[in-house]
């Protein structure tokens, strides 16, 4: 697939909240300076590319622990047996502010990123600080700006993309700034959101804030020891490149939108990166005035060639969005058998040999809540189906590449109010699924919500949220007033294996690990382990707060533990009042067995 690609350098190569909380104030008072070192010896050595290629098992090097998205862990200290005995091990204040962090770790250090680009690097066994990195904090307009989900680890580096559209470079022994490098303006909304990946040598990083009213975003390639820029590939086509025609006559400086807020995944078989887009902005059609055009490469699948940062495929799961419908979440890669279910799968592709094995492209990548699944090396659609109640996609058209939006919700006039399902917050927003290997399974934390919805009349301007609609969350009214469902859901048949439904929405990340065990958050301030097989739950804690951070499993010294941040994060508690709690009371809670 052709397009315009910049090429711009050659690279180079079972406790109290109470005691909880006690625990945790001990964090400690950073100092105004930029990085503070508590300890000069660290023990830390260098991540290569073999390391995150294949990582050791007590490690967590990168977002979802490896390039394929898993959310898996295969250590099995912890299991069901036992896991009912997990006890709190350490805990540790984090900054104040919007939390969905992911703890990396390695060598026994753990790095916390956190709110407005704070880092710290903690003594993984019982959370002593070594050293600590304070961004200088700016008053970005954009609201998810300090939002950050992770950074990359990789040779002597901490790698990061900043709230005040940054990249960086901080070095791992002692927090100290390596270089950084000005990506965007962020007085325009730009910020970065989910954190860099580094793929064969070079740091990949999305661009995001583009729901602020400002032009497109693009996904960009870096030297790790200078940041210089690689390549640069914009995710809104320009003039004279595939699919500039899907935006009408709009012209370029009002094509908006199509941020990349979510690390990628990659698969180094088939050399390909996985990213996924977010929505057009404005959102409905009617203001941005693109009618009924697809306005790509918003809410699609991107696979990009790592050298030159080329569209090899992409598909558009939701063309002409018109309700914020995001799609920029995981992409979980598998090998696996492909045998769709017509009786448990919505829209399935003719063409498919039943019981053929592929590597595919998986996973809930947007906030309708449906499973897609598509070839990795082609883009070919194989089947999809909903995991809760949407009326936002109803067919797939497997020659055009793309999902059919719903004719009945198109909003042709502003002020047209109409019932959308799922809400705003999404069956699923930015939260993460997980799969297990052993099941061959993907766990989903997804959510029965709907909306009425309405396009208000705007006048955007540069920098400004884009302000698109009014949305009153309501209850699915086929739900009897159960927001929650952990569904598992068969990789090669896409029959569901079980669903654990409960009134409390499901806000939170998931991650599965190699003894079976399913560890899942919600609105209810539960954190707790499902049998992965049954979906039975056989332990839980009740934390200070809502869990927004994406929760991970590491060792030391024999150990097995099991990290999460509290605080912040998406909920769905507007729909159950009476689970509301105060905001903020950022917490990392890290559980072992006694």
């Amino acid at each position: 697939m052709s397009r315009r690609v910049q090429i711009l350098a050659e690279p180079a190569q079972g406790t109290t909240v109470q005691r909880l909380i006690v625990v945790a104030v001990l964090s400690l008072v950073s100092s105004p300076c930029e990085a503070v070192a508590q300890s000069t010896e660290t023990g830390y050595t260098p991540v290569d590319d073999q390391a995150l290629l294949a990582p050791a098992d007590e490690d967590w090097l990168m977002w979802r622990r490896t390039y394929d998205h898993w959310g898996y862990s295969p250590l099995a200290q912890i299991d069901r047996s036992n896991v009912g005995d997990l006890r709190l091990a350490w805990a540790w204040t984090m900054e104040p502010g919007k939390q969905e962090t992911t703890p990396l770790v390695h060598d026994g250090i753990m790095f916390l990123v956190q709110a407005c680009d704070v880092v710290e690097a903690l003594d993984a066994r019982d959370g002593t600080r070594l050293w600590e990195y304070r961004r200088p904090a700016v008053e970005a307009p954009a609201t998810h700006a300090c939002a950050n989900r992770n950074a990359a680890l990789y040779g002597d580096r901490l790698y990061l993309g900043t709230h005040d559209a940054f990249l960086i470079a901080l070095d791992a022994h002692t927090g100290e700034l390596v270089w950084e490098r000005q990506m965007a303006d962020w007085r325009l909304g730009y910020h970065y959101s989910g954190g860099p990946q580094v793929i064969k040598g070079r740091v990949v990083a999305g661009m995001s804030g583009c729901y602020h009213i400002n032009t497109g975003c693009w996904i960009s390639a870096h030297d790790p020891d200078t940041g210089e820029e690689i390549w640069r590939t914009h995710t809104i086509p320009g003039k004279g490149e595939p699919g500039h025609e899907t935006w009408g006559d709009l012209p370029d400086e009002e094509r908006r939108g199509g941020s990349a807020w979510i690390a990628p995944s990659y698969d180094p078989e088939l050399d390909l990166i996985y990213y996924g887009t977010a929505v057009p902005i404005q959102w409905g059609a009617a203001q941005r005035g693109t009618g009924s055009e697809d306005v790509l490469y918003t809410n699609s699948t991107l696979a990009l060639d790592p050298d030159t940062g080329e569209i090899v495929w992409y598909f558009q799961h939701l063309p002409s969005d018109e309700w914020d419908m995001d799609h920029p979440f995981p992409r979980i890669i598998v090998e696996t058998e492909v045998a769709p279910d017509p009786d448990a799968v919505e829209w399935v592709n003719p063409s498919i040999e039943p019981g053929s094995r592929r590597k595919v492209v998986t996973g809930v990548p947007g906030k309708p809540g449906i499973v897609w699944t598509l070839d990795a090396a082609t883009g070919e659609f194989l089947w999809a189906r909903p995991t809760n109640r949407q009326n936002v996609i109803v067919g797939v058209d497997i020659d055009g590449r793309k999902g059919i939006p719903n004719p009945e919700l198109k909003l042709h006039e502003i002020g047209e109010e109409m019932f959308v399902c799922p809400g705003l917050t999404g069956g699923l927003a930015w939260q993460a699924t997980a799969y297990s290997p052993e099941a061959n399974t993907l766990y989903a934390p997804v959510n029965s919500v709907c909306m009425n919805y309405t396009l208000l009349e705007t006048e955007p301007a540069p920098g400004q949220h884009h302000g698109s609609g009014r949305i009153q969350l309501v209850h699915d009214p086929e739900s009897q007033g159960n927001v929650g469902l952990l569904t598992a859901v068969d990789v090669a048949t896409g029959r569901t294996k079980w669903v654990h439904q409960q009134r409390a929405g499901f806000g939170g990340s998931i991650l599965t690990t190699g003894a079976g065990l399913v560890f899942a958050s919600d609105d209810a301030r539960r954190f707790r382990a499902f049998d992965a097989q049954t979906g039975d739950v056989l332990w839980e804690q009740i934390l200070n707060s809502t869990a927004g951070g994406f929760p991970v499993s590491y060792m030391v010294d024999g150990v097995q533990y099991i990290a999460i941040g509290a605080g912040g994060g998406q909920t769905y508690r507007s729909l159950n009042r009476d689970l509301e709690q105060p905001p903020g009371g950022n917490l990392l809670f890290v559980f072992r067995l006694p």
